[in-house]
């Protein structure tokens, strides 16, 4: 595993996934928490054509949603797959900042 900090938060979904849909406010809301400012939030909907695939293939998704932490290189330092909880989400983020 990856031992850098974490820079950036990815999460790739798609329009017709229900536990992505779910899993939407969840996201936004650890992407606005104050603690998290000076990380960079992204969300790809893997359903927007071969603008993404690259990135697609880069980070092997293979289901939705899966949301990858990555550093200051773009280089995957944790995957998650799944509706993943707010706390759950929350502390690994927290984890990975204070390596």
């Amino acid at each position: 595993m990856n031992t850098n900090k974490v820079k950036k938060v990815a999460e790739f979904s798609a329009s017709w996934c229900a536990p992505c849909k779910a899993y939407a406010p969840t996201f936004k809301r650890v992407s606005e928490m104050e603690e998290f400012s000076e990380i960079e939030f992204v969300s790809t909907c893997i359903d927007d054509g071969e603008d993404h695939d690259l990135e697609i293939a880069k980070f092997d998704i293979k289901s939705v949603p899966t949301t990858i932490l990555l550093d200051e290189n773009n280089e995957p330092i944790y995957k998650l797959m799944g509706n993943i909880p707010e706390k759950d989400l929350v502390d690994l983020i927290t984890k990975c900042l204070n390596r």
